[in-house]
C-alpha cells in the first residue's frame, strides 16, 4: 500500500486571536447530567457561497466543554480572528452555523448535555451578537416524549431536530416560529395525524424502531430531506416540509462483522446523470472493541409528482483494519475515510472489490520523524553519530546536538503553540497568555535549554542529550493530544481535502514524482514503472538504477535519519565542523561501525545488559549491511557494461531530483488558494526528501571510493575489472574502466 500524499499544516492556525463572549443563561436549575450526548472533541464545517466563498468552522473541546469556537476558513486564513462563546452548561458535540438568506448575519444552533437548546444570531464579522433579544434559550426537556434522552441532533435554518432513544425525532421550528405558536414542535412519525394528546404521552405507543443513531438534513432535488439511521438498522427519510415519510429500508447487517450495529451515517453528492447518491454507514462490532467496517450503498431517486427514494441492492464494504474511524466524506465517485492513523480514499465507481486505495500520511508522521520519535533507537543513534564525528567532546557535541533539536522543534509545522506551552507546564513553567506570547525565538530557546540542562544536572553530552530526548518525547505526546484530527472538509468542485484539527487546520496534497519514487522504493524495488515515472527509455538503464538505489537504501537504513540531521546542521548551522568533514566520517561508520568506545558513555547509564545488547545489535547490523552491500554491488557490476554507464545513470537520477517549475492551472487541487504558507511548507517537505536523496547518493559514491582498494576490489576481481581512482572528492573523481 503506497502513500499517495501527505498533510500540509496551515502555519499560524494554532495561534488564532479570539474574541470571547459569554452566553447568558436564565436556566440554572438544571444539572450537567447526560440528557444529551456528553461532550467530546468535535468539529463541523458549513460551506458559505458568494463572491468570496468560505467555510464556517465550529469546534468543541472536551477539555473546555462549555466553550464553542467559530471561525472562517477563507482565502486570508489564518490572518483573522475567531469567536469563542462560553456557555453556562457543557455542550453536546453538536453545533450548526449557517448564513441567513440575506447573508447579513449568521445563525447558530447548539445543545447542552443538560438539554438546553440555543439559537443565536451572530454578526457577519463574528465579533458579537446581532441582538440579545434574538438569542433564544429553550429547555427541550419540557417537550420530550416520556423524558426520552437525546441521542443525536441536526439543524437547518429555522429548524432544530432531536433524535431520541425511543426512535422518535422531534422537530423544533426554532428561529422561525415563536415557542407558543402552533406547529412550533412536531414529531416525525408514521401516525403524525393523531391527536396531540398522544404526542404528549397521554396515549401509550409501542417502540416501532430502534434508537436514533444519526441524523442528516440534506437539500435533495429542491426539497429538504431528513435521513434517520436507527440502531436496529432501519434507514428512514422524511420530507421536512410535509413531514411525510418517503423511505423506510432495512439495511442489511454485515455478515462479515459479528454483532454489527450501525453507528454513523454520511451522504454524498448526487450524480446528475443517474440520480444516484452514495450513502455510507459505519458499523461497529458489539463483541470486539475497535472492530469497524464501512458499507457504501447507492441511494436511487425517481422524480415525478413526488420524490421516490430506494436503496440499491449493490453494496461495497471497506474494512477498517487499523485505526478507529474519525470522519467520512463522500463525493459522487469517491469516499474519504479519516482514521486516527491516516487518510484513505477509494473510487466508488470501480467495480472491483480489490480496488486500489490511496493513502495520505497524517502530520504526526512528519513530527515523529523530525523529533526522532518514529524509531526506538533513532534518538540513540544521533548521539552515537555525533560522538563518532567529534573528537573534542562536550565543547563541540553539546551545542551541535542542541542546535539540531532547536532547529527541528521550532520548525514551521512542527512548532505548535499550545503543545509547547503544555510541555512547559510539566516543568513548572507557568506564564500568563501575554507573557508566553511575548517570548521571542531566542527567549524560547533560552527557556528550553534551561529545562534540558537542569534535567541533565551535568554539563556533559550524554545527560544533556537525554534531557533533549525527554523534552521532545513529552512535546510530541502533547502535540498528538492537543492537536488530534477532528473532521474532514471536501471542496467538491476542486477536489481539495482539508482537515480540521483540535487546534489547527491543514490540507492534503499529492506527492511529487520524487517523493513517490523514494517512498515506493522503500516498499517495492521490483518495478520502477509502477510509479508512473518515465525515468529512462533504456531498460538496461532502469535495471542499473534499480541496483544503484538498492545500494543507496542499504546505506540510508544503516545510518538512519540522524545522519541527514547531522549533515544538514553542518551545512546550514554554526560552522563548528564543515559538511566536507562530515561525509568521510559517516563513511567510516559504514565501514567500521560506531565502535565500543563511542557508545560506552551513553550505554553505561542504561545498565550492562542494555549496553551488551545494543553492542550485539550494532555488530549484527554492521555484518548484515556489509553482506547486503557486497551482494548489491556484485549485481550492479553484472548489469553495467562500464562504470561510466553507472555514473551516467546516477547523474540522470540526480537531474530527476532537481525541482521542476510548476505552473498553476484550473486542474490544480486547491481550496480558495488559501494561504501562501501552505505552498511554502509543501515546498519544504519536498525539499527535505530531495536533500536526503541527494545525500544518500553522495554517501554511496563516497562509500565506493572508500572501499575501492579493499573490499570493492574483490567484487571487481570477480568480473575481471580494474578500477583506478584519482582525487579525494566526488567532483574530482575520475574513473577509468578497463575490461
Amino acid at each position: 500500500m503506497m502513500v499517495a500524499g501527505m498533510e500540509v499544516p496551515v502555519i499560524g492556525s494554532d495561534s488564532m486571536k479570539w474574541i470571547d463572549l459569554t452566553i447568558p443563561s436564565s436556566i440554572y436549575h438544571l444539572g450537567d447530567g447526560g440528557f444529551a450526548p456528553l461532550t467530546v472533541d468535535s468539529a463541523s464545517a458549513t460551506y458559505i457561497d458568494g463572491d468570496g466563498p468560505f467555510y464556517l468552522i465550529c469546534r468543541i473541546h472536551m477539555g473546555q466543554p462549555n466553550v464553542l469556537e467559530i471561525f472562517k476558513l477563507s482565502q486570508d486564513f489564518p490572518h483573522n480572528t475567531g469567536l469563542r462563546l462560553s456557555f453556562a452548561h457543557p455542550l453536546s458535540p453538536f453545533a450548526f452555523v449557517s448564513a441567513h438568506p440575506t447573508k447579513s448575519h449568521y445563525l447558530l444552533y447548539t445543545v447542552t448535555v443538560s438539554g438546553i437548546a440555543y439559537f443565536i444570531k451572530l454578526s457577519k464579522d463574528l465579533t458579537s451578537f446581532c441582538s440579545m433579544d434574538e438569542l433564544i434559550e429553550l429547555d427541550v426537556r419540557a417537550y420530550s416524549n416520556c423524558n426520552e434522552p437525546i441521542t443525536c441532533m441536526a439543524a437547518n435554518p429555522g429548524c432544530l431536530l432531536l433524535g431520541r432513544n425511543d426512535g422518535s425525532v422531534t422537530c423544533f421550528q426554532l428561529g422561525s416560529l415563536h415557542q407558543t405558536a402552533p406547529g412550533f414542535v412536531s414529531e416525525l412519525r408514521d401516525d403524525s395525524g393523531v391527536s396531540l394528546g398522544r404526542f404528549w404521552g397521554f396515549m401509550s405507543r409501542g417502540r416501532v424502531v430502534g434508537a436514533v443513531q444519526d441524523l442528516i438534513i440534506k437539500e435533495f432535488l429542491g426539497k429538504r430531506v431528513v435521513f434517520v439511521l436507527h440502531h436496529d438498522g432501519i434507514l428512514r427519510a422524511w420530507d421536512l416540509l410535509s413531514r411525510n415519510r418517503i423511505l423506510s429500508h432495512v439495511m442489511a447487517v454485515p455478515t462479515s462483522l459479528e454483532g454489527a450495529t450501525p453507528a454513523r451515517l454520511w451522504l454524498g453528492d448526487s450524480n446528475n446523470d443517474s440520480n444516484i447518491v452514495p450513502l455510507a454507514i459505519l458499523y461497529k462490532s458489539t463483541l470486539e472493541v475497535g472492530v469497524e467496517m464501512i458499507y457504501v450503498y447507492s441511494l436511487c431517486c425517481c422524480t415525478g409528482d413526488r420524490i421516490i427514494l430506494s436503496v440499491d441492492s449493490s453494496v461495497k464494504n471497506f474494512p477498517l483494519d487499523e485505526g478507529g474511524c474519525i470522519d467520512v466524506k463522500l463525493t459522487s465517485d469517491k469516499i474519504w475515510i479519516l482514521k486516527d492513523n491516516g487518510l484513505a480514499s477509494h473510487h466508488l465507481s470501480n467495480s472491483s472489490t480489490m480496488e486500489e486505495v490511496h493513502c495520505y500520511a497524517l502530520h504526526e508522521e512528519f513530527i515523529a520523524d523530525q523529533l526522532l520519535q518514529s524509531s526506538e533507537h533513532a534518538s540513540d543513534d544521533l548521539i552515537s553519530i555525533t560522538s563518532s564525528i567529534f573528537s573534542s567532546g562536550k565543547d563541540q557535541i553539546v551545542p551541535f546536538v542542541s542546535s539540531i533539536f532547536f532547529r527541528r522543534l521550532l520548525h514551521p509545522g512542527v512548532y505548535h503553540n499550545i503543545a509547547l506551552r503544555a510541555t512547559f507546564l510539566d516543568y513548572s513553567k507557568h506564564w500568563t497568555d501575554n507573557e508566553f506570547q511575548s517570548l521571542t525565538v531566542d527567549g524560547l530557546k533560552k527557556e528550553i535549554l534551561s529545562i534540558v540542562e537542569h534535567e541533565s544536572m551535568v554539563e556533559s553530552p550524554i545527560p544533556i542529550f537525554q534531557g533533549w530526548k525527554n523534552f521532545c518525547c513529552r512535546y510530541f505526546q502533547y502535540w498528538c493530544k492537543k492537536n488530534a484530527p477532528s473532521a474532514l472538509i471536501i471542496e467538491s468542485t476542486s477536489g481539495a481535502v482539508g482537515l480540521i484539527r483540535k487546534h489547527s487546520v491543514s490540507f492534503f496534497r499529492s506527492l511529487e514524482n520524487t517523493e513517490l519514487l523514494i517512498d515506493g522504493l522503500s516498499e517495492d524495488l521490483g518495478n520502477l514503472g509502477s510509479f508512473g515515472l518515465d525515468l529512462f527509455d533504456d531498460k538496461s538503464d532502469r535495471m542499473i538504477l534499480f541496483e544503484v538505489l538498492r545500494c543507496v537504501i542499504n546505506i540510508s537504513q544503516q545510518l538512519g535519519k540522524p545522519a541527514s540531521f547531522v549533515f544538514y546542521e553542518s551545512f546550514v548551522g554554526r560552522q563548528s565542523i564543515s559538511s566536507d568533514e562530515i561525509i568521510p566520517r559517516l563513511v567510516k561508520i559504514l565501514g567500521t561501525g560506531y565502535g565500543p568506545s563511542t557508545r560506552a558513555g551513553y550505554l553505561s547509564g542504561l545498565g550492562s545488559d542494555v549496553s551488551l545488547e545494543r553492542e550485539q545489535i550494532d555488530h549484527i547490523n554492521l555484518r548484515k549491511f556489509s553482506v547486503d552491500m557486497l551482494l548489491s554491488l556484485h549485481d550492479l557490476c553484472k548489469k553495467a557494461a562500464s562504470w561510466k554507464k553507472i555514473l551516467d545513470v546516477i547523474e540522470s537520477y540526480l537531474q530527476f531530483l532537481v525541482p521542476k517549475k510548476i505552473s498553476q492551472n484550473s486542474d490544480v487541487e486547491t481550496l480558495f488558494c488559501i494561504n501562501k504558507s501552505i505552498l511554502v511548507h509543501a515546498s519544504c517537505q519536498i525539499a527535505k526528501v530531495m536533500f536526503e536523496s541527494a545525500l544518500d547518493i553522495l554517501l554511496f559514491v563516497s562509500y565506493l571510493m572508500s572501499i575501492g582498494a579493499q573490499g570493492f576490489y574483490l567484487v571487481m576481481h570477480l568480473l575481471k575489472w580494474k578500477i583506478w581512482y584519482y582525487g579525494n572528492s566526488v567532483s574530482d573523481m575520475i574513473i577509468y574502466v578497463w575490461v
